[in-house]
């Protein structure tokens, strides 16, 4: 794969390992959010677990830089980011 940041500008004797580490990073990221979508598709209704207690919402969206899904809390309507480990699903199909 070509370099990103060869050419005018940049020091001919960069860290390449450095960039294939962070094309590396890019790519888990990717493949982070791509297993969030398959395991908590967008409307699927689910059950927030945290030390308070419980409520039921839909999913959201999802956030792959800290693992976590937005989910609208049914009750309230307010929708927050919540690791996905205290994610349940309840309807839909079950997450990979």
């Amino acid at each position: 794969m070509p370099r990103k940041f060869q050419g005018a500008g940049y020091a001919p004797n960069y860290s390449i390992s450095v960039e294939q580490a962070s094309d590396a990073v890019h790519d888990a990221e990717v493949a982070l959010l791509d297993a969030l979508k398959r395991a908590y598709p967008l409307g699927t209704t689910v059950r927030v677990v945290h030390p308070r207690g419980s409520f039921m919402g839909e999913v959201d969206g999802w956030d792959h830089h800290g693992t976590q899904v937005a989910v609208r809390n049914f009750r309230s309507g307010k929708t927050n980011k919540w690791w996905a480990a205290h994610v349940e699903l309840i309807s839909g199909r079950v997450g990979e």
